[in-house]
């Protein structure tokens, strides 16, 4: 998986990596079904966005017998951690990025996933 910098995703490409990171791959179509109660979009619209974020690298797009499917290209501890280290700096004005025991509530997040998330955010902290 990828560590992209300067990629941080839209509410919706969020939205879509949420449901790839749970499935692993999917179609278009797959995508469309699972967000159009969140968002209102016709299926060309969904393509659209899955094409911007493939071109930013958060997703991968491989033709499989004439459809397109999308993998997660960026992993979701990554992906959180940065967001959770931006946003502490950014609008908390924190020096540290907090615990990751703050997200224990997080139905996005498994055990081990917490556990990584926290030594990612240690990490993080140790370099600033």
């Amino acid at each position: 998986m990828a560590d992209l910098k300067g990629a941080d995703p839209t509410k919706p490409e969020l939205a879509i990596l949420k449901h790839l990171w749970q499935a692993k791959e999917m179609s278009a179509r797959e995508i469309h079904s699972k967000i159009s109660s969140e968002f209102d979009w016709s299926y060309s619209t969904v393509r659209t966005v899955l094409d911007r974020m493939a071109d930013k690298g958060l997703i991968s797009k491989t033709a499989i017998d004439g459809v397109n499917i999308y993998e997660p290209q960026i992993g979701k501890v990554t992906m959180l951690s940065r967001m959770i280290a931006d946003f502490s700096k950014r609008v908390l004005e924190l020096d540290s990025t907090p615990a990751a025991a703050f997200f224990s509530d997080s139905k996005l997040l498994s055990d081990e996933e917490l556990e990584e998330l926290q030594s990612v955010l240690r990490k993080s902290e140790e370099e600033s």
